[in-house]
């Protein structure tokens, strides 16, 4: 077992930035290294339930369930104990349960895509983060999604957010995950992009993400 718990919310009140594809691979990357994992879909769409369903039985196992009412904050304690990784897949919009999702959490991640809309769209969910967490100490991570490389668009999102974060206290991460056809042609197959393709370029900024979370293999 891993000696500290950790309670992840992938979140972001906007939709398509690609939580379910993020909150789906984390949770494999860390049935593979070690930890026991529960995933909670609480978005009522349940990618991350069907993405659970669709896996091959053999395949490294984690577990899942659904939950869209906003009671997370209340159950969490008690769903989690034989768990030391525990991550929250949110809907994209900021209702009771979303709220209920990030009272949860120790930690939150939101995923941004590089358009000007949803970093404007992003404030949204930094306010509320800073509301909930005002009582206690929620480390916000943010990552840039869907790059397309080498454009102006990514460049310009990039130089926004570094803005946008240091202004509301959260931490810009320095991997980028890009817009490859691994990560979709994964996702259909129930597989994580470092299953699919672990030589891969996706796989590589999966290990990444992982790694610069600070996460490491389970004890």
């Amino acid at each position: 077992m891993a000696s500290q718990k950790r309670i992840v919310a992938v979140a972001n009140s906007k939709g398509g930035v690609g939580k379910s594809t993020l909150a789906t691979n984390l949770a494999v990357e860390g049935a593979l290294n070690g930890f026991e994992v529960l995933l909670v879909d609480t978005d009522p769409q349940a990618s991350s339930a069907v993405f659970a369903a669709t896996r091959d039985e053999h395949l490294p196992a984690f577990r899942v369930i659904q939950m869209s009412q906003p009671i997370l904050h209340r159950e969490i304690p008690k769903l989690c104990e034989p768990y030391n990784l525990v991550i929250l897949d949110t809907g994209a919009r900021e209702t009771k349960t979303f709220r209920s999702a990030l009272a949860a959490a120790t930690s939150v991640l939101v995923p941004i895509t590089p358009s000007a809309y949803d970093i404007w769209a992003s404030e949204d969910v930094f306010a509320l983060i800073d509301e909930i967490g005002s009582t206690r100490d929620l480390e916000t991570h943010v990552v840039l999604n869907q790059v397309i490389p080498r454009t102006r668009v990514a460049q310009e999102a990039l130089e926004a957010l570094e803005e946008l974060t240091e202004e509301v206290g959260a931490v810009l991460l320095n991997t980028r995950i890009h817009s490859r056809v691994a990560w979709k042609m994964a996702i259909g197959k129930g597989l994580s992009v470092t299953e699919f393709e672990p030589g891969g370029s996706a796989a590589s900024e999966l290990r990444a993400l992982w790694q610069e979370l600070g996460y490491s293999a389970s004890l």
